[in-house]
């Protein structure tokens, strides 16, 4: 079952399923590394319902507005991750 980026829970290991919204949205993500396949982890809350990914090991920090564009999916078996 997919869920927005801006519901998921921190240190569970995901795979991006689909980024939608306008194309400069989706363009910019994907040169972020957020495209469909890619594997990202959620690190961080941020006041105001943002979050800091780590993708690729890359530390990208996005507003709640952008991350409810982004679905993804748990991957293996949903266990968060150990730092």
């Amino acid at each position: 079952m997919a869920t927005s980026l801006s519901r998921a829970p921190i240190g569970i290991e995901l795979r991006v399923v689909e980024a939608a919204g306008p194309t400069a949205l989706t363009r910019r993500l994907a040169e972020l590394g957020l495209r469909a396949g890619s594997q990202v982890r959620c690190v961080q809350r941020t006041p105001g319902g943002g979050r800091i990914l780590d993708v690729s090991g890359a530390r990208i920090a996005l507003g709640r507005e952008v991350l409810a564009t982004v679905q993804a999916v748990a991957v293996g078996d949903g266990v968060p991750a150990t730092p």
